[in-house]
């Protein structure tokens, strides 16, 4: 069995064109490499109201997929988020997707290789041993949970966590691929015959995650268990932009050339000015400049330092001007050594331009 392994939509609808272009393209990956199985690891709405909002979208991704294709979804902890009394997601039609539920643990059999064993969130797993899981029939296992597994990842989720999962969870359950999803960062790691596979938020949730957002691609009758990481290129990257401040208050040019509409750019200012007020005008001007033109923009904290008469001081000058001529002419060093070598040199201009007050 071929299969694409996918986490963490967050599919809203606040952001509901955004949501739906990533699930479109994980859904086009799905027909392009001829998958058997697309399985969803839990979080693939941000709340219920999103599940009521948009299960329409999301039925009509999975009618596109080929017939032979099987989508397996198994829900999170945010899909049922604020959700009235009694409400179950058993109760919406999501057409030929199989919503994979209640109780402890539910088990699937996609094909003469494959075994699929469904373990819901739960804020307890202690019971594991007595949940009465046959033993394994066919050559592959492969366990699907949303949680986090204690002790051998934390990339973090942002919200209070109670959903951890012991490691020996799945050597008990004699899974040969633990399906994880909940953290936000791309994982893979074996623990004994176990390989343990986060493919992280599908798309950027929450400002501070960084990276391509991708999915895992699989398949169970090789010799060797491998998962190959896929990007998911309309999901955009978040973004840290640092925008260069000069003394006089001029902004040094950024070059965003190869970042997309999906990005989520967070914009900040550094440098030493002698008018944070103008200068800090400048850098918002420049970011309305980019409204519109990206997913998000953020502003985030400022590194500007106030030293009056830096702009005009001879020895401020000199020491730019040289520094202007220096700058990329060591080789192969990263653009940064070059500005953090200016940031110093500023920062002991600054101390002694104060000494001498």
């Amino acid at each position: 069995m071929r299969f694409l392994l996918a986490a963490d939509l967050h599919i809203s609808a606040g952001e509901r064109d955004y949501s739906l272009a990533v699930l479109d393209e994980i859904t086009g990956i799905c027909g392009s490499e001829k998958c058997d199985a697309l399985l969803l690891a839990g979080d693939v709405f941000d709340s219920w109201a999103d599940v009521e909002a948009l299960r329409g979208p999301f039925r009509d991704a999975a009618e596109r997929l080929p017939p032979s294709c099987t989508v397996y979804y198994l829900p999170g902890n945010h899909e049922e988020l604020r959700a009235p009394a009694g409400g179950k997601l058993e109760n919406f039609d999501f057409g030929r997707v199989r919503l994979l539920g209640r109780g402890p643990w539910s088990l699937e059999f996609p094909d003469e290789h494959t075994e699929l064993l469904a373990v819901p969130f739960a804020a307890d797993y202690s019971s594991y041993r007595e949940w009465g899981v046959p033993p394994k029939t066919r050559p592959r296992r492969l366990v699907l949970a949303h949680g986090t597994v204690a002790g051998i990842a934390w990339t973090g989720t942002g919200e209070e966590d109670r959903s951890f999962l012991d490691p020996d969870i799945f050597a008990f359950l004699e899974g040969d691929l633990a399906a994880l999803g909940h953290l936000h960062g791309s994982f893979q790691r074996w623990i004994g015959k176990t390989l343990f596979a986060y493919p992280g938020s599908a798309r950027v949730w929450r400002e501070g995650e960084q990276g391509p957002r991708q999915v895992f691609l699989g398949a169970t009758e090789t010799p060797a268990l491998r998962l190959e990481a896929r990007t998911i290129r309309a999901a955009g990257e978040y973004r840290p932009v640092t925008v260069h401040i000069n003394p006089d208050g001029s902004l040094e040019k950024v070059d965003l050339s190869s970042f997309s509409e999906a990005d989520w750019l967070r914009c900040e200012a550094e440098g030493f000015v002698e008018d944070e007020g103008s200068a800090m005008a400048a850098f918002r001007g420049w970011m309305k400049g980019l409204e519109g033109k990206y997913r998000r923009l953020t502003e985030g904290g400022h590194r500007l330092s106030v030293v009056s008469g830096i702009a005009s001081h001879p020895l401020g000058l000199q020491f730019l001007k040289k520094w202007e001529a220096l700058a990329g002419s060591y080789g192969d060093e990263p653009a940064g050594v070059y500005d953090l070598a200016r940031i110093r040199g500023l920062s002991v201009l600054k101390e002694i331009l104060e000494r001498r007050k």
